[in-house]
């Protein structure tokens, strides 16, 4: 299946279907036919009821006339009906073909990773005099080429030249697979058999995933750093949120609307807004914005939402990012019982899955754009939103969330179009996610339809309300 620029797949909402927006729309149409058919045919047989008996004998013809049209009527809604249906059977048996390919391809990623962690320290201990000869000729090849520039900024500088390799879906699957194959590598290096491996994983108890071997990172990044001078990468510091704006507001009335409020990736600016609204009865409610990563130094500077923060809430860790939103959400009025609609771009989306996996907190509903939490659980319904071609929600690992209330919607972004140039990672781009959002509120699945019916409360388009926006700064220790 290969959808263009404009069409959406569809997934999850504890059904196996996996469903293009084409078809979503084929089928609302199928079903309109099917409703307004029948209703047209009921409406001939009462007009046959009521033909004036004289008439009826001066034109003996038109009451047949009127009960084939019926019939035909109901034979076309019936006709509707039927492929209605076979289209829903068809999204539904390609969904489980999909799931089928997806867990043999969890499966076998996973022997593999786990036969690569065993034999990873031989190779690095056979490979390493040819792998430093080699790494060697490259830069001293790249450093005598003439015209070749020294400075590492312009191989950043390439990379928004030439974006082909950091955002292809190819390579996005691979990092997915990768990523979901993270703890079966660690697992292999702790000498963990491939049996047990599987056992105690993601596919069987649970015990070791994807947020484990996250943990693990830091635990060696701190081992690494322990005993060094001066500032040491993925290591956690104080966090400081300040309120730095606040401004009246009309409640959002669509994802669009939504996805037009998150916080533009700024290393000045606001990375949370808070949003409340106070009903007639004077309950408030709450919308919140989580931006994405400002800073992406291993080495904690004074950004809060940083790869620090964005490794520690992978392993299921109080973050800085993760610290700050609570600080926010405290000083906005947010107290336990009150209705929360959290809202994430990239870093920012995994920050709303935690706080509703947290239980302090009522949430009724996530989006999320651009996020790694395909393997992240969530109780309260969640529409994921990601782009085929954008590694950031790969590194989350395959999709295997799944929920009568969790909704996954894929596009691809560049199957029939130019990958456009002066940016690394256009795929991931806020505003690419912002234009996606408005083609899922103009979604005809069922699934999409009924997340944005329960996210009604917050999406009135009418009701005043008052946003905060907050700044998170780390503090030196």
């Amino acid at each position: 299946m290969t959808p263009d620029t404009d069409e959406l797949v569809v997934s999850g909402g504890g059904s196996f279907a996996v469903s293009t927006d084409e078809i979503a729309t084929t089928a609302f149409r199928l079903r309109f036919i099917e409703t307004e058919a029948l209703a047209a045919a009921g409406r001939l047989r009462g007009l046959e009821l009521c033909l004036d008996p004289l008439v009826a004998a001066q034109t003996p013809t038109v009451p047949t006339l009127v009960l084939q049209a019926a019939h035909e009527l109901e034979q076309a809604s019936r006709s509707a009906g039927e492929l209605d249906f076979s289209l829903r059977l068809a999204a539904e048996a390609y969904g489980i073909v999909e799931n089928a390919m997806i867990d043999g391809m969890r499966m076998a990623s996973g022997v593999v990773g786990n036969v690569l962690g065993h034999i990873a320290p031989f190779l690095l201990l056979a490979g390493a005099p040819f792998l430093a000869a080699a790494g060697s000729g490259v830069l001293a090849g790249l450093a005598l080429r003439p015209g070749t520039s020294k400075n590492p900024a312009d191989v950043v500088e390439w990379m928004r030249e030439h974006p082909e390799l950091a955002n292809n879906p190819a390579v996005a699957a691979a990092v997915r697979l990768l990523f979901s194959s993270s703890d079966d590598i660690i697992a292999g290096l702790l000498g963990v058999p491939p049996g047990a491996g599987a056992v105690i994983g993601d596919d069987g108890l649970g015990l070791f995933g994807i947020r484990e071997a996250a943990g693990l990172i830091l635990v060696a990044a701190g081992v690494a750093g322990a005993g060094a001078a001066g500032r040491r990468p993925l290591v956690e510091t104080p966090v400081r949120t300040t309120r730095i704006a606040t401004s009246p507001v009309t409640a959002p009335s669509s994802i669009s609307d939504l996805a037009s409020r998150m916080p533009v990736t700024s290393s000045a600016g606001s990375q949370i807004k808070v949003e409340k609204y106070v009903d007639a009865d004077g309950d408030p409610s709450y919308i919140v914005y989580l931006g994405g990563t400002v800073d992406m130094n291993a080495l904690p500077t004074g950004e809060a939402f940083d790869m620090t923060s964005n490794v520690t809430s992978m392993g299921a860790g109080d973050g800085a990012s993760y610290r700050a939103a609570v600080e926010a959400m405290r000083d906005a009025g947010i107290q336990p019982g009150d209705p929360v609609f959290e809202v994430g771009y990239s870093q920012g989306g995994l920050l709303a899955v935690q706080l509703e996996q947290s239980g302090d907190y009522n949430v009724q509903g996530v989006v999320t754009l651009g996020s790694p939490v395909g393997q992240l659980e969530t109780e309260a319904p969640t529409l994921t939103i990601a782009h085929s071609e954008d590694l950031v929600p790969a590194i989350g690992g395959l999709d295997t969330a799944s929920g009568d209330d969790r909704v996954l919607v894929r596009r691809t972004l560049y199957d029939d179009a130019p990958i456009p140039t002066g940016d690394a990672f256009p795929s991931h781009d806020l505003g690419a996610y912002r234009e996606t959002a408005g083609l899922v509120d103009a979604s005809k699945d069922r699934r999409v339809e009924k997340f944005i019916d329960d996210a009604a409360p917050f999406l009135s388009g009418t009701a005043p309300g008052t946003a905060t926006e907050y700044r998170a700064t780390r503090v030196e220790r």
